[in-house]
């Protein structure tokens, strides 16, 4: 009886020692505030492009105020929410995980609450805000380690982020990239019709999420390396590490990467821009997709009437 009582109370301790590393320790959000605010300013610009083309109306300045402030804050929410409810895509067809029976380790949840909210809302403030937090995690299944996933975290005032989160925007390859994107959206927003919101945003986030999966499986140009000697996946549902490369994501970094070879690559090497382009791309083309359903272009307004 002795020893199952003190085998009970190294239990308990570990767990207690577990919940107070969870508590002091704060899930860092994935993308930093502006870059959520600059991919969202760039879709709505580029919609409004496709706009004026089209001859259709242009979403507002003030509309898109709404969404990106909404969009900026969930991505700056205090320290007790991010303590709650962390942001990683789960790959198990989307279920939640919960660490010690009390932390939502994955988003789904509350993603599938907001859409759920925004095919009941009507007035357009309302609508806008809801939409911004939804595009808060719609971006970040476009970070790699958010959809491995790798656990990046703060702890007390020190900061663990992943690299790639402020890999900066090339905004002018950007720009020329998003000029053909306007059919893409009018095909995906046609596609949509009659079908359920909640359904609607959840293809979205799924498709960019693999996407994100199928470029981290990618090989590294020029390199006999993929991605995940970045990113490397554990279990299905599971967290997965940093690879052979390390937390290097445009730095300088060198690997092992076969046998008896080693892997380089260079300060802002020129193949970390390939990279980050293309992830940006679809994270700016999916905002755009979200917009676009929400303002009822041909589908959002029909079914939100008819309940």
């Amino acid at each position: 009886m002795k020893r199952l009582r003190n085998f009970k109370c190294k239990v308990s301790t570990v767990k207690a020692l577990s919940l107070c590393f969870l508590f002091l320790s704060t899930q860092v959000a994935s993308y930093e505030g502006d870059i959520h605010q600059r991919l969202t300013f760039m879709a709505a610009k580029q919609l409004s492009l496709c706009d004026q083309a089209s001859g259709d109306g242009v979403m507002s300045a003030l509309d898109t105020r709404y969404i990106v402030r909404a969009n900026v804050a969930q991505a700056e929410s205090n320290v007790f929410v991010r303590m709650f409810r962390w942001n990683y895509y789960n790959r198990d067809e989307g279920r939640e995980k919960a660490a010690l029976g009390i932390i939502d380790t994955r988003f789904h949840a509350h993603f599938n609450s907001l859409a759920s909210d925004l095919a009941k809302l009507y007035k357009s403030e309302e609508r806008y805000k809801t939409l911004g937090k939804l595009l808060n995690y719609i971006q970040d299944v476009t970070s790699p380690s958010k959809v491995v996933p790798v656990f990046t975290n703060r702890w007390w005032r020190l900061s663990f982020y992943d690299r790639f989160d402020r890999f900066p925007i090339d905004v002018t390859w950007m720009e020329k990239s998003l000029i053909e994107s306007c059919a893409e959206i009018q095909n995906f927003v046609q596609s949509s019709v009659g079908k359920p919101i909640e359904q609607i945003f959840q293809s979205i986030l799924q498709e960019t999420a693999e996407k994100t999966i199928e470029k981290v499986r990618e090989p590294i140009a020029g390199l006999p390396a993929d991605w995940t000697y970045f990113w490397a996946f554990g279990e299905t549902d599971e967290f997965g590490n940093y690879g052979p490369a390390g937390n290097k994501f445009g730095e300088r970094t060198a690997f092992d990467c076969g046998a008896n070879q080693k892997c380089l690559l260079l300060d802002k090497d020129p193949i970390y821009r390939d990279f980050a382009n293309q992830l940006h791309f679809n994270s700016i083309v999916a905002t755009m997709k979200s917009i676009r359903i929400l303002q009822g272009v041909g589908i959002a307004a029909p079914y939100l009437a008819a309940n």
